[in-house]
């Protein structure tokens, strides 16, 4: 290896062996405990390889996250018809301009504060209906401590021409609008992160419940679902925290904690909420109880999407993935202009153990004085001539 090589990685504190180098194009699975090692942007990694007569090759890659991918398209239409019946339902027809796939039904009302139950037909002649949802639940909650709508209808994809909105209530609502879309979701790749030390307290004074949680190491994370234990409806503002920094005083540890999602927890969802990749450790959810029994949390189920490297091979050598190091700037590299002709279906290859890299220095000019067996000797040697030359 030559001197050059050796700097570039003992720049990195870290290495990996990989393992199985085998075609031209591998993935490589980035392990958990090496996000905690790496600069916020990730851009600290390299692929390096020794080959026989001691060369080195640095591994071009892609950083592949793999995310969901929503498509959502929305179509216009009209309401064309209200009525009333003898039931007690309202009754809104709906028409498309243009017949077509939807999956989501956006309804919007000047009225506040309403908890109501919705029917939803299909038709495509106004004659024969057929049911797509019964006794769906909307409601709207707008008070000094809660500010929460739930107006979506979401169903199976249905195609019809007209669609009927049946609403019970007392009083007539009033429909201003309404929005429709077909979402089209392609599920990414999650990798499910076992939470450990969850705890509760109470915070009598701020009317909340702090929960506490964390991770073994810092890693993505994009999903968080929240358990909670018991039958009743509620509705609880939240907000979701992640642990910044911590500072040592003559107390204790201060700890500084970041809002990065709010939100409301409430019985008539799944409580999983989603927000961009978040690095982080150590959690604090707070929810806001207000004048209501504190809930009562049964588990936390955190999720990232998964991590890989895609990397092209071109030599037979050993390689390693190396990391660790906060002056690494981004790479770049001719397949990022290339990236449709990177094959789909990667072999992926096995990540060894981690190893820390090793600084060897240099000889320096000191480090020859360092030993005092040198030091004496060279003095001895010079006080013999001085006395040989004067004498």
């Amino acid at each position: 290896m030559s001197l050059c090589s050796i700097a570039q990685v003992s720049n990195y504190k870290y290495e990996r062996t990989l393992k199985n180098v085998s075609e031209d194009w591998h993935k490589i699975t980035i392990p958990d405990n090496v996000f905690g090692k790496l600069q916020p942007s990730l851009q600290d990694m390299r692929i390096y390889g020794i080959t026989e007569e001691m060369d080195t090759i640095e591994v071009p890659y892609l950083l592949k996250i793999n995310k969901d991918h929503l498509i959502k398209k929305e179509h216009s239409c009209q309401i064309i018809n209200s009525s009333k019946t003898d039931d007690g339902y309202y009754y809104y027809t709906i028409k498309l301009n243009q017949q077509t796939d939807i999956s989501d039904i956006k309804l919007l009302f000047t009225d506040a504060n309403f908890d109501w139950k919705v029917n939803l037909e299909g038709s495509q002649d106004q004659k024969q209906w057929f049911t797509i949802l019964e006794n769906y639940r909307i409601l709207d909650i707008e008070n000094t401590s809660t500010n929460y709508s739930y107006t979506n209808l979401k169903f199976p994809t249905a195609n019809y021409v007209y669609y009927r909105i049946a609403v019970k209530s007392k009083k007539q609502p009033t429909l201003s609008s309404v929005n429709i879309f077909m979402q089209k979701l392609t599920n990414g790749i999650l990798v499910d992160h076992k939470v450990k030390n969850l705890k509760a307290s109470q915070d009598r004074q701020m009317k909340s419940t702090e929960v506490e949680f964390e991770l073994t190491n810092p890693v993505p994370v994009s999903s968080m679902k929240i358990n909670v234990n018991g039958s009743y409806d509620y509705f609880r503002s939240i907000s979701m925290r992640y642990l910044l920094d911590s500072v040592k005083t003559e107390k204790g540890y201060l700890y500084n904690y970041t809002t990065f999602k709010r939100g409301t927890l409430t019985s008539l969802e799944d409580n999983e909420f989603e927000f961009n990749s978040t690095m982080a450790k150590k959690f604090k959810i707070v929810i806001f109880n207000g004048d209501n029994q504190p809930l009562d949390i049964k588990s936390i189920e955190l999720k990232g999407f998964k991590y890989e490297l895609m990397a092209r091979f071109t030599e037979s050598a050993n390689y390693k993935l190396v990391y660790g190091n906060k002056s690494a700037h981004q790479p770049h590299y001719d397949i990022t202009n290339f990236k449709d002709n990177i094959p789909v279906n990667l072999k992926e290859l096995e990540v060894g153990t981690e190893n820390q890299i090793i600084k060897e220095d240099g000889p320096s000019a000191t480090g020859l004085f360092e030993n005092q067996i040198w030091l004496w000797a060279i003095m001895g040697d010079r006080y013999f001539n001085f006395r040989r030359f004067y004498l």
